[in-house]
């Protein structure tokens, strides 16, 4: 009987464990960016948002609807966008355009990756992290 209880627990965690990491369902929520870590031309650059005064938030919903609010001193946007998620690729489509972007999770963290063709950047690469609100 105690085996059977404690696969039982075991089970269920694994099963709640596995939910958390599947990106399509971990993405749903408000998330805030914290960090840029940036290789653009060959020169790397890390910067805290808090650093550079400036606030981005990204806000998924389960529709496959969502927002974007970016905020500096000086004013404040929100944009809307639709996204999907198929394994690590993010499919944001905003004002027409639709972008592949790589989504990583780690527990209450989201990390994308960006190609720096998107900023008109050339050969670099963009990461920006999150944290869960």
């Amino acid at each position: 009987m105690k085996r059977i209880f404690i696969l039982t627990v075991l089970m269920a965690v694994l099963g709640l464990t596995s939910c958390e990491k599947e990106p399509s369902k971990a993405i749903i929520g408000t998330w805030e960016a914290v960090k840029v870590e940036a290789n653009v031309l060959g020169v790397n650059m890390n910067y805290n948002m808090s650093d550079l005064n400036t606030r981005m938030e990204l806000t998924f919903k389960k529709d496959g609807t969502g927002t974007i609010l970016t905020a500096s001193e000086k004013k404040s946007e929100t944009t809307a966008f639709e996204y999907s998620v198929t394994g690590d690729k993010l499919s944001l489509i905003e004002e027409g355009s639709t972008s592949g972007i790589s989504v990583s999770f780690d527990k209450k963290t989201m990390t994308m990756e960006l190609n720096g063709e998107r900023f008109g950047l050339g050969n670099s690469d963009v990461k920006v992290h999150f944290v869960k609100k």
